[in-house]
């Protein structure tokens, strides 16, 4: 039988079909396997950086290495792995930086930035836990890089833990390490929090690291309150001071003083001290010094002060100080009781009545050296008036009765008509006027200037008709812009609501378009401030005064607080005025957009967003500012962004306004190029007519040059 060739040479062909499968499914499992265990080997050498690549048992090393020593430590370990034949180099190293910089922002709204330089992975996860562990609810946002350049790698982490720890107890603040210099910035939320990241950044910072700035303000309370209290052996201090030279000058004062007794200052730093505050409180430190015991209070802008005085005469010192050198911005009360004899004759009557021609005192003196000062004092009070004197010496005055008598003459020439009336330790004011502020104000003057001598009791009419068609408006705008025109009574009203103003929107553009006309000031401004106060809880809103109708409306965040602004808006007003409010509650989509719009501005104020001069060309230090606002923006893919630009008040008005239409115009270039969506953004340029600062000043024509942001719902 012969062989056939042909036939045997065809079964060889699915032969080698089905061994080159075999083999190509062999190289798959090898270089699966080979990639499993080298790539095992590089991470317990710490190597975490290297990427093994095979074709069959040829290795090819991939990835970016922190330094020179890394790469051959890497390729030893892949040649070290059992199976592998060659290994080839083909990793980079990380970008050499020349300053280290690492920083870590807490925003405040409920996000922490971590952007800079990292060494390596391991060093990246180990910030990104930390700041996790430290900020629990809030989003971490890691826009951090590898680079090489470190400084000592235990030291450094240990700084970026400390900065992370501190700035957590901030309510709101950021922390840089460049290289292993530390600065932090920030705003305390509370006095004990500022306490505590002050003294950790004075005695707890880690062995290597170096505080190159610390720059924490401390919090702002409201009502800021400070008291001192004194007991005979000890003085306490409460409260708050505004500062640590403010607290230690006033402690300095205090064991002076009080050389015998013990001082227990338990007070805290905090912002928001009224003008006057030291100076006040020094005072008051003078004064209880004087007194067996006693206690002194600031709450605001008002001033109480009690206590026991050793006699009648180191009472009447303290309250002529008090009254005298007390700033005029304080409300002041004082009670200041001293040991006396108690000598009351029942029935023992004075009076004095004034008819608006003339005056008739009548009555009880226990002396007369007594009648001829009262008569004295009468005729001082009335320059011109004829006094009319009916008095008759008894004895048996009660004690104190000069001081009651006093304080009830006092306020009878600002009446039409009136009388004062002493009878033993209780004294009656009556009488008209037409003066609104006199009605309101001698209640209360009266009772502060008897203190506890006597017991008062007031009853003044009103007898005047009040100006009170007026119109006057507030309005806040969702540029954060406010606007005041209209109608006021005097300067002084108008000063009133402008301070009133800076102060419930601390750095907004204030426009003030009010004129002033003849009026009364009472009840007028009263009303007036209670409307700017309620709109100033609102996104945005406006306020009006239109004779005695006050209204505010507007846009408010909660429905919890539409309800406590409509409810504050009618309480208490004086008679004859009414209140009425149209608030609407944001929607979400609203609500959405105002913390957009607040992200925005807040980076925008935080970081750096310049021009070269005169041109609209952005400078470099505004990349990362502008990186951060093109991520917000496409974090609030669904609201539209207004760009707004302004300038300052040098050079022509055309000049300005094509150049803020070119600078926000730039501004929405780079944030298109940064992924934002173009036909999201429109720009306007509005040149250098919404100054928010004087333009006289260079600081203030350096705020003026600025770009705005406004977020508006589709």
């Amino acid at each position: 039988m012969r062989c056939n060739p042909s036939r045997w040479l065809l079964g060889l062909v699915p032969i080698a079909f089905i061994s080159w499968v075999a083999v190509q499914f062999e190289h798959e499992g090898i270089e699966a396997d080979l990639g499993r265990r080298t790539q095992e080997a590089l991470s317990r050498a710490g190597l975490d950086w290297a990427a093994p690549i095979f074709a069959g048992r040829d290795g090819v090393l991939t990835g970016k290495a922190g330094d020179d020593a890394a790469p051959p430590r890497a390729i030893t370990a892949m040649r070290d792995a059992w199976g592998v034949r060659v290994v080839h180099d083909r990793s980079e190293l990380l970008e050499m930086v020349d300053k280290f910089l690492w920083s870590a922002t807490a925003r405040g709204d409920g996000k922490v930035v971590l952007a800079g330089f990292v060494p390596n992975e391991d060093a990246r996860k180990g910030v990104v836990a930390t700041a996790a562990d430290n900020f629990p609810k809030a989003k971490i946002i890691d826009e951090m890089k590898l680079a090489r350049g470190a400084p000592d790698r235990d030291a450094w982490l240990a700084g970026t833990a400390f900065a992370l720890k501190q700035i957590a107890q901030l309510k709101k603040g950021t922390a840089e390490l460049q290289a292993l210099d530390l600065s932090v910035v920030g705003e305390a939320g509370t006095p004990q929090s500022y306490k505590s990241v002050r003294q950790a950044l004075a005695t707890a910072i880690p062995a290597g690291v170096k505080l190159a700035l610390e720059k924490i303000t401390p919090p702002v309370v409201d009502p800021y309150v400070w008291g001192a209290k004194a007991n005979g052996t000890q003085l306490l201090i409460s409260g708050f001071t505004p500062s640590e030279q403010i607290r230690k000058g006033l402690d300095a004062r205090a064991r002076k003083l009080f050389a015998k007794s013990e001082l227990a200052d338990k007070s805290d730093l905090a912002g928001g001290a009224p003008e006057g505050f030291e100076k006040t409180a020094a005072i008051a430190l003078d004064q209880l010094a004087a007194l067996k015991s006693g206690t002194a209070d600031i709450k605001g802008r008002e001033f109480s002060f009690t206590g026991e005085a050793a006699d009648e005469a180191t009472a009447a010192a303290v309250r002529k100080i008090l009254k005298s050198d007390i700033p005029q911005n304080f409300k002041i009360t004082e009670q200041i009781r001293y040991p006396k004899a108690v000598q009351t004759a029942s029935g023992y009557t004075m009076k004095i009545a004034h008819d608006g021609t003339g005056v008739e005192v009548s009555g009880n003196v226990p002396s007369e050296a007594a009648r001829t000062a009262l008569i004295d004092a009468v005729k001082a009070r009335f320059p011109g008036r004829a006094v009319t004197d009916k008095l008759q010496v008894v004895a048996g005055a009660p004690d104190g009765w000069q001081q009651c008598i006093i304080a009830g003459l006092a306020p009878l020439p600002r009446l039409s008509a009136g009388t004062t009336l002493l009878v033993d330790r209780n004294l009656t004011v009556t009488g008209s006027t037409a003066d609104y502020g006199a009605a309101n104000a001698i209640p209360q003057e009266v009772k502060a200037a008897v203190g506890q001598t006597c017991v008062a009791e007031t009853k003044i009419a009103f007898t005047g008709d009040l100006n009170t068609n007026l119109t006057w408006r507030a309005v806040h705008d969702d540029r954060g812009g406010v606007t005041l025109s209209g109608e006021v009574p005097d300067d002084a009203s108008r000063a009133r609501i402008l301070e009133t103003a800076q102060g419930l929107f601390p750095g907004a553009r204030l426009v003030d378009q009010m004129k002033i006309v003849a009026a009364p000031p009472e009840p007028w401004l009263s009303v007036a401030l209670r409307g700017l106060t309620q709109m100033a809880r609102l996104q945005r809103g406006e306020a009006s005064l239109k004779a005695t109708e006050l209204t505010v409306s507007g846009l408010a965040a909660s429905q919890e607080i539409a309800a406590g602004v409509r409810a504050a808006v009618p309480n208490q007003l004086p008679p004859g005025f009414t209140g009425r409010d149209a608030i609407d509650v944001m929607s979400a989509e609203q609500q959405a957009a105002s913390v957009c719009q607040d992200m925005m501005r807040d980076a925008t104020a935080r970081g750096v967003l310049e021009f070269d001069r005169a041109k609209a060309d952005l400078t470099a230090e505004s990349t990362q500012t502008l990186r951060e606002l093109a991520e917000i923006a496409k974090e609030c893919p669904a609201f539209k962004i207004e760009i707004e630009g302004h300038t300052d008040a040098e050079g022509t008005d055309e000049r300005n306004q094509r150049l803020s239409d070119r600078r926000a115009r730039a501004v929405a270039d780079y944030l298109a190029r940064e992924g934002v969506a173009s036909a999201r953004m429109s720009t306007v340029g509005y040149g250098a007519t919404r100054p928010i600062a004087d333009n006289n000043s260079a600081d203030g024509r350096a705020r003026n040059r600025r770009i705005e942001f406004v977020v508006k719902v589709n």
